[in-house]
């Protein structure tokens, strides 16, 4: 053994003489290496990373929420801030700035998580010695310069080697420079694993391992490799200051002159210039405003940054490799993955068998005097037996819901075969929306399952080649659907900047040319051409998104809270829980397996909110929330759609309580909360105009609508973020272009009008039957009703509330067969076409349920209405005559009256007149890039869904907390609340649950203090 040296030893080692400049600059670097202990830290840091993985899938896989105790940690944990300069909006909108969304801050989870990461390599980077001696570890170290740890004589050392320190070091400048650099190269893997999307090899996405992809994991994956430049920029800094202070004995010279002559120390520079850029280029301005940018740089320099890192210190070169090779492993798969999906593999394997496309016949576009929205009355539902009307009680409500799920399970309900343009496969049919928003519905050639709520990477080579967008998926993969329309993706994209407006570019200049399809591409043979709107050959990969880990169907209620275009997440959810309560298996849905009447499944009601800037935006996605009101009915399924976008107007004088008129705060579509207003009109009262059925709002502190913004009472510096809020903050997200179509406007008016009036109908129609119900019972309070049972009769308890859902169909007959005349106003469009409308009492299941509507009638219907203007007006020339039966006020007859609608378009006596004309006419229309006449084209049956779910659209800001806490107080269970919106949508739903998790409920076996969030709030 050699002998131990006491005295102090220097902690730069020296190098042996060399002639050849290049020899000397070699040894130098090589003797100044780590030795393989003094690795040890690297491991350490993957240990704790390994733990805290393998802690977190436990409780994912056992599904433990810990108590109150996991309660108490997410009422903290949740919270989110916004920030945003004094006075920025002001100062915008001086400067004639658009809407900018406030800066985004981590959540208090992420900010602890991301505190605890740093601290974490900051630790492993200084903490503790730098070099240990060879044969030491991290349990046996002296931590002194001056103490020469033995070797043993029988090692075999080179020639370099044995100049290497043999006594540990705690500091030095290279020997710090060379410890951050080791842990730089410690964290690439972990920083590729964060920014896979693909399993197996996104390896924490697997559902065995934590089941969370990149969209909630990118903000660590940014952070990551934030910490890797920053620990090669030490390492940088820190070898610079050594080859500065040492000179070469021979020459006198500093060392940094001679390292530029070793190729080692020049890819070094490389790899660390190349992460420069790539760690600059991903900053969120340039990532915003240059995606395409940002995107192809981040291709091209990742495995420039690893090969040149690996090719730098060979030692270690084994961490760049594996973070390589799992790198490109994951695009290899995705590419095969992709060739699968859009069918480039049936060239080479053969085409699979598939389902028909069942191709309904095409109807031509009609002109805008025979559109109209749905009038109230019959139901527009596929399944009309899903929806006869039973007593409103526990007992009918399950009743009715047991009668739903037979029959969803016998005919295996599904949002396929919907009667809609089916676009060939690998093609998007692409149509222009309100909103400057394109939809593109899409069927991909070869099989692709996905979980509701995940979004896709959407690639159009006529828009560009290369780039992939990543956008959220608006619909369910069913697997059970009678066609491949089950599998059918509907993306709703808003034009901003980029590759988006790129996209409405071209759709809207096709459209303006009378072009059906991308010029130059071939369509596959016996290709029928869409009625509207135009085809695109578009790519997809995915699916992507952590939504996959969502068990939706072990909460007692769902609510979903959508913010503008983030409702495509929200609708593939509620469409997913829709099916599931129709009795269908969730396993077969995309989702977990579950479903009603199963005992996984706790479900019991779900609530949609979506919070929307105009009125005509509800056309984007109408047909689907029709198609899921359809299938459940309402108290299950509640649909609240707020319009962000009224102008604020003087407040008046209440009028008197017999002639007041509901208010939109007062007719919302029941069933309403408990904090919405109960004021029904009497059916002796004489019912005022549908003119003032527009009048001022009125704000009502126990409403679910907050006005304040709109009045003048909001104040910015007091927002609910705690900084100046604007009403965009909650629809609109960075970037989105709100500049009106002509026509756009009288539209939104035409479906906010739709709404009033569908209101105010809905409520006097409560009122009516809640008048009937009264005096049935103050005739038969002395004798109760008696029930045939076998043979015998038996006397029963009725529940009052069981008369206020009777079938009014059958009312309906009755009072026809035995008409009574009564004293009701005629109808008159004396101030506007839209004041003029027939309305029909409906039960409070339909007024719950819209499915009850009618589809549109020819000239001459029967409709059931009242009478809103006190003058008839006629014109013999263009006129057709509407018959109403009006229920009496006793409940048991009607009167038969005429009313006179004018033929000039059966749209205008639902809108403004001409508003459909107006949005479709090609007068004073914009121009499209190429300087071709746009205009947007409407949908028969879309605008049937519009006017059903107009009377769910109401002006004004929700108050989400009053909400939340309504579901709180009817829920049976714990909640679970679905986000996806602008980030300052997100940071507020985040804030509201969390003051309402209540752990002390808990602690009591109160499960409906414990709310789950889940969101969609990636930033790509």
């Amino acid at each position: 053994m050699a002998t131990l040296s006491t005295t102090s030893l220097t902690p730069n080692p020296t190098t042996p003489y060399f002639a050849d400049d290049r020899e000397w600059i070699t040894a130098y670097l090589t003797i100044h290496v780590l030795t393989k202990n003094s690795m040890a830290y690297a491991f350490v840091l993957w240990t704790a990373f390994a733990a805290v993985v393998v802690l977190y899938a436990a409780f994912h896989l056992t599904g433990i929420r810990g108590g109150w105790l996991g309660a108490l940690w997410s009422k903290w944990a949740l919270r989110r801030r916004t920030w945003r300069k004094k006075h920025a909006l002001k100062l915008a909108q001086q400067r004639g700035q658009p809407h900018s969304q406030p800066l985004p801050l981590p959540s208090n989870a992420q900010i602890l998580t991301l505190t605890f990461l740093v601290c974490a390599t900051l630790a492993v980077s200084f903490v503790g010695p730098d070099y240990f001696a060879p044969g030491s570890n991290l349990l046996n170290v002296h931590n002194t310069t001056s103490v020469l740890v033995a070797r043993a004589t029988t090692l075999d050392l080179s020639a370099l080697t044995k100049y290497q320190p043999a006594y540990t070091i705690r500091k030095a400048w290279w020997t710090s420079g060379n410890r951050t650099g080791v842990i730089a190269f410690a964290l690439f893997p972990l920083c590729v694993l964060l920014a896979l999307k693909r399993p197996p090899f996104a390896i924490l996405s697997l559902p065995f391992v934590l089941h969370i992809h990149f969209d909630k994991l990118a903000w660590l994956h940014k952070w990551i490799g934030r910490l890797i430049w920053f620990c090669s920029a030490m390492h940088v800094a820190l070898w610079s200051v050594q080859l500065i202070l040492e000179h070469r004995p021979s020459t006198g010279k500093i060392v940094y002159t001679y390292a530029w002559g070793y190729t080692n120390f020049i890819y070094g520079w490389i790899a660390f210039g190349v992460m420069t850029l790539l760690v600059f280029s991903s900053f969120r301005p340039i990532r915003r405003l240059h995606y395409e940018i940002f995107y192809g740089l981040h291709v091209l320099l990742v495995p420039l940054t690893l090969i040149f890192s690996a090719l730098h210190h060979p030692p270690v070169w084994w961490w760049c490799w594996g973070a390589l090779a799992v790198w490109v492993g994951e695009r290899a798969w995705r590419f095969v993955w992709w060739l699968n999906t859009n069918g480039y593999l049936d060239a080479i394997l053969g085409p699979a068998p598939t389902k028909t496309l069942a191709q309904p016949p095409v109807r031509a576009p009609l002109p805008p005097e025979q559109l109209e929205m749905a009038r109230l009355g019959s139901p527009l539902s596929p399944h009309p037996l899903l929806h006869q009307s039973y007593p409103n009680s526990p007992a009918s409500h399950a009743m009715r819901l047991g009668a739903d799920i037979a029959l969803a399970r016998s005919a295996k309900l599904s949002f396929g075969a919907s009667g809609r343009y089916v676009p060939p496969a690998g093609f998007a049919h692409a149509e222009l929306l309100p909103g400057r928003t394109i939809r593109l519905r899409l069927i991909t050639p070869g099989y692709l399952p996905w979980a509701p709520g995940q979004h896709f990477l959407v690639q159009c080579p006529a828009i560009s080649r290369l780039t992939t967008h990543p956008f959220t998926n608006a619909t369910i993969c069913d697997q059970e659907a009678p066609n491949e329309e089950g599998r059918e993706l509907v993306f709703l994209i808003r034009a901003k900047n980029g590759w988006t407006k790129h996209l409405w570019d071209a759709v809207a200049t096709m459209i303006a040319r009378g072009q059906n399809h991308t010029p130059g591409v071939q369509l596959p043979v016996n290709t029928i051409a869409p009625p509207r709107g135009v085809l695109l050959r578009t790519f997809v990969d995915g699916p992507c998104g952590s939504a996959a880990r969502a068990r939706w169907g072990e909460y007692s209620t769902v609510l979903l809270i959508a913010g503008g275009s983030g409702v495509s997440f929200a609708l593939s959810v509620l469409q997913f829980m829709t099916l599931c309560m129709s009795g269908r298996d969730g396993q077969y849905l995309g989702g977990k397996k579950g479903g009603w009447g199963q005992p996984s499944f706790k479900t019991k009601r779900v609530r949609f909110v979506w919070l929307v800037r105009e009125f005509g935006h509800i056309q984007w996605c109408a047909t689907l929330l029709r198609r899921c009101m359809t299938m459940i009915p309402a108290p299950e399924l509640q649909v609240d759609i707020f319009v962000t976008n009224i102008k604020a107007r003087p407040k008046q004088q209440p009028q008197p309580a017999l002639h007041r008129v509901p208010s939109d705060n007062d007719v919302l579509a029941p069933p309403a909360p408990r904090f919405a207003r109960q004021t029904h009109l009497s059916p002796n009262e004489r019912p005022a105009s549908v003119a003032s059925v527009d009048s001022d709002y009125e704000s009502d502190p126990e409403s679910c609508v907050d006005l304040s913004y709109y009045t003048g009472e909001f104040h910015e510096e007091n927002g609910e973020l705690g900084h100046e809020e604007h009403v965009l903050d909650l629809t609109n997200f960075e970037g989105d272009d709100d500049t009106a179509m002509p026509g756009e406007t009288q539209f939104n008016q035409s479906v906010k009008r739709e709404g009033r009036l569908r209101r105010a109908a809905s409520q006097r129609a409560a009122g009516l039957l809640k008048s009937k119900k009264k005096k049935r019972d103050s005739r038969n309070d002395h004798y109760p009703p008696m029930q045939a049972q076998g043979s015998s009769v038996r006397l029963v308890d009725r529940n009052p509330s069981d008369d206020m859902s009777l079938n009014f169909a059958q009312e309906q007959r009755r009072d026809t067969l035995h008409p009574i005349h009564t004293d009701v106003d005629t109808l008159s469009p004396a101030k506007s076409p839209t004041s003029a409308l027939p309305y029909s009492p409906i039960s409070p299941l339909s007024m719950q349920s819209p499915h009850s509507t009618l589809v549109p009638s020819s000239s001459t219907s029967t409709l059931q209405g009242f009478s809103d203007s006190p003058t008839p007006t006629h014109n013999p020339k263009r006129s057709s005559e509407v018959s109403m039966s009006v229920p009496g006020p006793s409940g048991a007859s009607g009167h038969v009256m005429t009313r006179t609608l004018s033929n000039a378009s059966q749209m205008s006596a639902w809108s403004e007149a001409g508003s459909l004309a107006a949005l479709i006419s090609e007068v004073d229309v914009p121009r499209s890039k190429s300087g071709e006449h746009i205009k947007l084209e409407l949908d028969e049956q879309e605008m049937q869904d519009v006017g059903l779910l107009a009377e769910h659209a109401r002006p004004g800001k929700p108050k989400l907390d009053r909400i939340l806490a309504d579901e709180v107080q009817q829920a049976k269970g714990a909640i679970v609340v679905g986000c996806c919106g602008p980030v300052t949508l997100n940071a507020v739903v985040r804030k509201i649950i969390a003051a309402q998790i209540d752990p002390g409920r808990i602690r009591r076996g109160d499960m409906s203090g414990y709310i789950t969030l889940i969101s969609e709030d990636f930033d790509y």
